[in-house]
């Protein structure tokens, strides 16, 4: 049998959602780095755009440098929700004498080895929904500081 303790798999099913978290904080770390140079200064873009000033020429132009993280929206995204659903054998609960820290754990049947659901593998239904997260506070404050360094 392919008997399993059944808190180690929600053990195991907690990591995974917490290494998913922790890609998705990764994700927002790498995007920062793309709108600033190693010594910490802001990447830019010049931008042709036509005078304020009422007695330039109309066809005059100005230079306006630009921070690119002031262009672009951030894109983040974080875990929203995470559905499991799966089919597995109850086995024995077994208490542990020596340890009385430990609950009560419940054996479980993952299937494959021949036991409650024979040669049948373990079926998951796994659905996890993600969402686009809103822009740190400190990202809001940097980008408005930004902004107004343009104008």
């Amino acid at each position: 049998m392919s008997q399993q303790r059944f808190d180690h798999l929600l053990q195991a099913i907690h990591s995974a959602v917490l290494k998913a978290q922790e890609l998705t904080e990764e994700q927002h770390i790498m995007q920062i780095a793309k709108y600033f140079d190693e010594d910490g200064k802001p990447l830019v873009q010049e931008l042709y755009v036509p005078t304020l000033d009422p007695d330039d020429d109309p066809a005059a132009m100005t230079t306006l440098t630009v921070p690119l993280l002031s262009l672009l929206p951030p894109s983040a995204i974080k875990i929203k929700e995470l559905k499991l659903k799966f089919k597995v054998g109850l086995g024995k609960i077994k208490v542990e004498q020596a340890d009385s820290k430990n609950a009560p754990s419940l054996d479980i049947d993952m299937g494959g080895g021949g036991g409650i659901f024979g040669k049948k593998q373990a079926t998951a239904n796994v659905e996890i929904t993600f969402e686009a997260g809103d822009p740190s506070e400190s990202f809001l404050r940097i980008n408005d500081y930004l902004v107004k360094s343009v104008v």
